[in-house]
């Protein structure tokens, strides 16, 4: 008796939590672009790191990819792209002990007419990671993931870019 009591008590402070939190507006951060922007289309080279997670990151948006430039309320054009790695320390044996990756790119975002919604201007990313020389695969590991974290701020920069260059004025969230 008192165990069932117990669990209706805890659902009654859950339920209560879940109405304070659905009441004071909170949700999860997602990008909802899709109600500002309904389709777009992303150019440049097929080999820029950023050209799949930005399609993707669209896609999961809400916003429908078009087949062509002409066809899409934006075009995002990937420019140019650099990554660069560099040693930031070294060890007593004049080894690398840290290094710091690099990762930026250039874009600009156009309507399907042309016209230009955002300049062109690089955005980059920084990472510094150390080196361990006695686990050389998880250093590689380490590295490969910092790309992809570095390529996820970029790509979130650039959707937050897109969606104030395209939300009406009154809309901007």
């Amino acid at each position: 008796m008192l165990r069932a009591h117990r669990a209706s008590v805890t659902w009654a402070w859950l339920a209560l939590a879940g109405l304070l939190l659905a009441g004071c507006g909170f949700h999860l951060r997602t990008w909802d672009i899709g109600s500002s922007l309904e389709s777009a289309y992303v150019s440049g080279d097929a080999r820029n790191p950023l050209a799949g997670p930005l399609e993707r990151a669209l896609r999961q948006a809400g916003v429908r990819l078009a087949e062509d430039a002409s066809d899409a309320a934006a075009v995002v054009e990937l420019l140019d792209s650099r990554q660069q790695r560099r040693s930031v320390s070294v060890s007593g044996q004049a080894r690398a002990a840290e290094y710091e990756m690099t990762l930026g790119v250039r874009y600009r975002v156009t309507d399907g007419g042309g016209t230009e919604l955002i300049a062109p201007q690089w955005i980059e990313r920084e990472r510094v990671y150390r080196v361990d020389r006695d686990n050389i695969v998880g250093s590689s590991e380490e590295q490969a993931l910092l790309v992809r974290e570095m390529q996820t701020d970029l790509v979130q920069q650039i959707l937050r870019a897109l969606n104030a260059a395209t939300a009406e004025p009154g809309n901007a969230a």
